[in-house]
């Protein structure tokens, strides 16, 4: 059990004195979920609340060779941490996403349901959680219907999860306006950031080919490539065979070197083929990127194409090129582009969040 320390108290938020059981993956796990539980956690500490943290990864067996024996153990610590933590609380909010994600809610729901039983929200996060759910629904929803209410962070997964009788309420992703900083693009150079997985649902691939063609035309233009994965040597081999230069790997870069990276960049580029509600395009906003990114899951809900961002179809790297090469020509409409983004960025700011939490924890009179 870890208890993160009461800080910044407001003596008038509905916050304060409550004690929330926050079952996720923490740091050093990295990845789209631990952000938002961690931005979360800080946002309700401000508020005044006390937040003990069950952390379902063992960090300790990270190594993919160990994964076999994290398989058997992590659920049984995950069980003993929560059992620890979750009868000294008011509010149980447990974070989970699809597949290996889904351990906290297999774990904790019932235990809760059973045995601690206290008021308990679920928030549902991953690209593919729509199709997970909806396909392993007879498993699934029996746990998720155990929760007062369920979280999800997209109308996408609102509208799964309905499709198999299980209603929710959608609560937008965070970004960390702070940490972001906000810079005005007058003049646009052909630097090009990507930040994801080495995956297949984040298609880096489709990045690098997009990237070739904006080289035939912008033969100065560059690319910086954030992340790590399977698909690491498959582009290293499209690069050596198309031989395109320009392209420079950071590998996983910790999260605090990620707004230095957004800062030097001009344009954001994202490639996903399958999405939810990625944060990474958030930050992006925040930093005032103008964005071409692909229309994968819920992606339309939070970019508004042809005035915060350009959105292309899935796979068609020909329009992704298309419309780098456009902005990088026309650098006041990128301008304007990465200020939209910035405003954009703003509405998913903490005290939104706050208020809608207030609600789905049953309290009031949060400052909205």
């Amino acid at each position: 059990m870890k208890l993160a320390e009461e800080k910044n108290t407001d003596m008038h938020s509905a916050f304060r004195r409550l004690r929330i059981c926050m079952v996720a993956p923490y740091l050093p796990r990295r990845g789209g979920v631990t952000i938002q539980a961690h931005m979360m956690m800080d946002g309700l500490i401000s508020e005044g609340a006390k937040v003990v943290c069950v952390d379902t990864i063992l960090h300790s067996l990270s190594s993919r060779f160990l994964l076999p024996l994290r398989m058997l153990l992590q659920p049984l610590f995950t069980a003993v941490r929560f059992l620890k933590s979750a009868p000294s609380c008011d509010i149980v909010h447990i974070h989970a996403s699809s597949m290996w994600g889904f351990l906290p809610v297999f774990v904790c729901a019932p235990l809760n349901k059973w045995l601690i039983k206290k008021r308990m929200i679920i928030s549902f996060h991953g690209a593919r959680g729509h199709l997970w759910v909806c396909r392993y629904a007879s498993f699934t929803v029996p746990f998720l219907r155990m929760a007062d209410t369920v979280v999800v962070v997209s109308p996408l997964l609102k509208t799964a999860f309905e499709k198999v009788g299980l209603s929710s309420e959608v609560l937008w992703n965070l970004v960390n306006l702070d940490r972001f900083h906000y810079r005005e693009r007058k003049s646009i150079k052909p630097n090009i950031v990507w930040i994801r997985h080495f995956i297949d649902m984040c298609d880096p691939l489709t990045a690098l080919k997009a990237f070739a063609e904006i080289r035939e035309q912008i033969p100065e233009a560059t690319i910086t490539l954030i992340g790590d994965g399977e698909l690491k040597p498959a582009l290293d081999r499209f690069i050596k065979e198309k031989r395109i230069e320009g392209v420079r790997f950071t590998g996983r870069l910790p999260n605090e070197q990620v707004p230095f990276e957004f800062g030097k960049a001009d344009i954001f580029l994202n490639s996903s083929n399958s999405d939810g509600f990625p944060t990474c395009l958030l930050e992006a906003s925040a930093s005032g990127l103008p964005i071409v990114t692909t229309d994968a899951g819920g992606i339309q809900d939070m970019i508004e194409n042809n005035v915060n961002g350009l959105i292309v179809p899935v796979g068609d790297y020909h329009s992704l090129a298309e419309n780098v090469v456009s902005l990088i020509r026309n650098p006041k409409r990128a301008c304007v582009m990465g200020k939209a983004a910035r405003e954009n960025a703003e509405k998913y700011n903490w005290p939104r969040c706050a208020h809608h939490l207030a609600m789905l924890y049953g309290i009031e009179n949060v400052n909205a």
